[in-house]
């Protein structure tokens, strides 16, 4: 008779990890998850990111009874106003077009870990190890996870592996081909910003000759800025001094989230497309990050990652009564049914990330006609809002959630 270690092993304790452990608390699967940081690393984290968590997030989260508690720390975005720099033509998507409380909820990212962390610190089913770096992975019927805490080499056996973090791991490279790569060769920067404009609930996406611009508000007079660029415009605004940088943001957005008068906590970070045509191996899965990385200009990173998470707990979960044998299996047909979506969002945000960058008669013409008849369209609009808000996300995966 087999015997088993541990169900899973999932390797990576970002935002991914700590929510496919969530989704999975309430089993009888056997769960261990590596995470690369130490324990302290919860108590004292500083990363002032943000991130907007859509509306099949908020289902998903509220069907394993989380959302309340993160509902506090969020910021509603009930409109976004979208427009062009310099050319007639706006529009502006509303929750209320489609009956939503809200568009997104941006929520600061280490309140969104600190509350999923604390969900399965001391849960029976699962094994945290913190400090723990993955040296090799022995592949089998039974996989061996090689790893080293605190210098002392150790081992862990189990019957799947799931990583969720690791999209530049070599040991990832030796156990997956077809990876689908492409450098846009922009940055994205982000930053904080203070106007004298308070409480607003409307987000503000930009098109510019030069890159998209987005501002979303936080709480009070607090925004988030994001902006992706050219390479080498961003090697401008980053030597910019920060009065500087706030004239610069300020001529990009007019007036429209009122006069800047702060600019905070300043990140680049490089765009790229990745993503595994095939992101599972036997027994062995991606998740999240390590299956995929989007241009962020549709939102989707965690949003998409959530997604996969739900589908994957609901097949362990359908296997669960009868005991499962056969983890290969259950990551094949996880691998079919994600695998649409992927691509078709890949193929989206491409063609944003590619036709929006860059100005023209034509390109300007364009987008400036796309804005017009996307304004007057209410039905496309609608239809755009339930595309990137998953508002489409299938309830019976959530309810299913919700029962079990």
């Amino acid at each position: 008779m087999y015997k088993k270690t541990e169900d899973i092993i999932i390797v990576g304790a970002g935002l991914t990890g700590l929510a496919f452990c969530n989704l999975l608390k309430d089993t009888k699967i056997k769960l261990s998850l590596l995470d690369t940081q130490p324990k302290t690393i919860y108590k004292s984290f500083e990363n002032e990111r943000h991130i907007v968590l859509s509306n099949s997030s908020k289902s998903i989260l509220e069907s394993i009874g989380l959302w309340k508690e993160i509902n506090k720390y969020c910021s509603k975005v009930k409109n976004i106003h979208i427009s062009k720099k310099s050319i007639f033509g706006s529009s502006v998507v509303k929750s209320a077009d489609e009956n939503l409380e809200s568009l997104g909820y941006q929520v600061p990212v280490k309140i969104l870990i600190d509350i999923l962390y604390s969900n399965i610190e001391n849960e029976n089913n699962i094994n945290i190890i913190h400090g723990a770096q993955v040296m090799s992975v022995d592949k089998g019927k039974e996989i061996n996870v090689n790893y080293k805490l605190e210098s002392i080499e150790k081992n862990l056996t189990s019957r799947s592996l799931v990583f969720s973090s690791g999209s530049k791991d070599k040991i990832l490279n030796n156990i997956f081909s077809e990876i689908i790569q492409k450098d846009y060769k922009q940055n994205a920067i982000v930053c904080e910003l203070l106007s004298n404009k308070y409480n607003s609930d409307t987000a503000y996406e930009r098109f510019t000759n030069k890159g998209v611009l987005g501002v979303i508000p936080r709480k009070e007079n607090i925004w988030t800025l994001i902006y992706s660029t050219n390479e080498k415009e961003s090697e401008t605004i980053e030597n910019l001094e920060n009065n500087e940088l706030k004239k610069y943001f300020q001529n990009l957005m007019g007036k429209k989230c009122g006069k800047i008068s702060e600019i905070n906590n300043v990140k680049i970070y490089p765009l790229k497309m990745r993503y595994y045509k095939n992101f599972t191996n036997k027994n062995i899965c991606l998740l999240g990050d390590a299956a995929h990385t989007l241009h962020p200009i549709a939102a989707q990173s965690f949003n998409l990652s959530l997604r996969d998470c739900t589908y994957l707990t609901e097949m362990i979960k359908k296997n669960e009564k009868e005991e499962i044998n056969n983890f290969s299996q259950i990551f094949d047909c996880y691998q079919k049914e994600r695998i649409g979506e992927l691509e078709r969002l890949v193929k989206f945000t491409d063609f944003l990330a590619s036709f929006i960058h860059g100005g023209g008669f034509l390109k300007n013409s364009l987008i400036s006609a796309s804005l017009l008849f996307m304004d007057m369209n209410k039905s496309l609009r609608i239809n755009i809002i339930r595309y990137l808000l998953g508002v489409n996300f299938s309830q019976a995966l959530i309810s299913n959630l919700k029962k079990q």
